[in-house]
């Protein structure tokens, strides 16, 4: 069993405060992606930021294949589009103060950079979490009608070049993005901890860094020029002060996992 320590390194990264918006919009880009972290933890209020995401990176220039996830209208994590009935996310998107979050409070946009307007909102019937893992699928209540993204079949080498999309905090005390940005990480390691203790990848930032509120979000590397879904938004370095020590809940660890919840739900 893999160490379930959270560590000094891990914080909340969640943003559940209410930002008076209403249910927000997905986002992916296909060359460079955006960047956040977030754990489970208290609730943090958020500072007056400016309306960029992640801190650092760049805004994205597609919205294909992300989902900003929304608590009674209010802006969560982010997640990524898996199957047009399910979206995939952080298990700690889903415990913000310990408890979980009704179903019936959940909703998610997709098919919009701006995570407060444009696209479609969808209802979330039902979730399951994977034990010892931070990850978590969130079925829709209808399609989606969005491309999902691709999921790697195997983690990706120490050295290679990944891409970070979320809606999170462009600083530590600012507000979450409203708009969809992204951000380059390197792999560090492929045998960390997840928040949960189950396997993660490290990555350093390259040109951004992951803050609260891009939890969930999900990590891509480029195959072929395609982009396969390696890891989701679990945790990073409390205050989110540097650009080191970033960690993704593996997907392909969690692949029959997550094929298996959508086969029989």
């Amino acid at each position: 069993m893999r160490s379930k320590t959270l560590g000094k390194i891990v914080l909340s990264l969640i943003s559940v405060v209410s930002l008076g918006l209403g249910a927000a919009g997905p986002a992916a880009a296909d060359s460079a992606p955006t960047a956040g972290a977030p754990v489970a933890g208290k609730t943090e209020a958020a500072g007056k930021g400016g309306p960029e995401g992640i801190i650092g990176g760049e805004t994205a220039d597609s919205s294909r294949g992300m989902a900003a996830l929304h608590r009674n209208g209010n802006f969560l994590c982010s997640g990524s589009i898996v199957d047009n009935r399910w979206v995939l996310t952080a298990r700690h998107c889903l415990y913000p103060e310990g408890e979980r979050i009704p179903d019936s409070q959940l909703t998610v946009r997709v098919k919009s950079l701006n995570r407060t307007s444009g696209g479609g909102v969808v209802a979330v019937s039902d979730s399951r979490v994977r034990t010892e893992h931070d990850i978590a699928m969130l079925k829709l209540d209808r399609s989606a009608n969005a491309e999902p993204v691709r999921l790697a079949t195997a983690n990706p080498k120490v050295g290679a070049t990944t891409y970070v999309f979320g809606w999170g905090r462009t600083c530590a005390t600012c507000a979450p993005s409203t708009v969809l940005k992204r951000a380059t990480m390197r792999v560090e390691s492929i045998d960390a901890d997840d928040v949960y203790g189950g396997r993660a990848i490290r990555t350093s930032g390259l040109n951004g860094r992951t803050c609260h509120g891009d939890s969930g979000g999900p990590l891509f590397k480029l195959v072929d020029g395609q982009r396969y879904q390696v890891g989701v938004v679990s945790g990073g370095n409390a205050g989110c002060p540097d650009d080191s020590g970033f960690r993704f809940a593996s997907t392909p660890t969690s692949l029959t996992w997550i094929q298996n919840v959508m086969a029989d739900f």
